[in-house]
């Protein structure tokens, strides 16, 4: 495999890990063949949700650890616009509604992170996270690939 080649998957796989929506137009452009584009797309956005959602739950167990050590028991609970607005994102889409558009629509990074805070403890939650993004593999390689043939012959 020549320099160039391994460039352009690892450039893909990489764009996969934060910007999902964009990888396989990305790999299409790169000349890339469909089952490559879906492997490389499915790895490099696995890759990007097993960080950011570990990474995501271990970042916020320092932050939760920090403040509950720092404020007293008065200060602990404020309820405020954003926790109103964040209780009503989770009550309005659940974690199914979170898992269907993370990959695409959401980003990885953001999906990933909002997953972790909420839904950690959900043992389905990174199965799913994952199995999420194979399928918008599939489903965005699939449309790039007859965009490109119906466009670009």
């Amino acid at each position: 495999m020549d320099e160039i080649h391994l460039a352009k998957i690892l450039s893909v796989f990489f764009l996969s890990t934060v910007k999902f929506l964009f990888a396989p137009g990305t790999a299409i452009a790169s000349g890339l063949s469909p089952v490559q584009t879906i492997f490389i797309t499915s790895s490099g956005g696995i890759t990007g949700i097993t960080f950011f959602y570990f990474f995501g739950h271990w970042v916020f167990q320092q932050i939760d650890a920090w403040r509950y050590r720092n404020l007293s028991m008065k200060e602990r609970r404020i309820f405020t616009k954003r926790n109103r607005y964040i209780v009503k994102f989770k009550l309005s889409f659940g974690l199914i509604g979170l898992i269907l558009v993370t990959p695409a629509i959401l980003s990885i990074p953001i999906g990933s992170v909002v997953a972790a805070k909420f839904y950690y403890d959900n043992r389905y939650t990174y199965p799913l996270l994952v199995a999420s993004t194979i399928i918008w593999s599939v489903a965005l390689t699939l449309l790039a690939f007859t965009v490109k043939d119906q466009f670009f012959g």
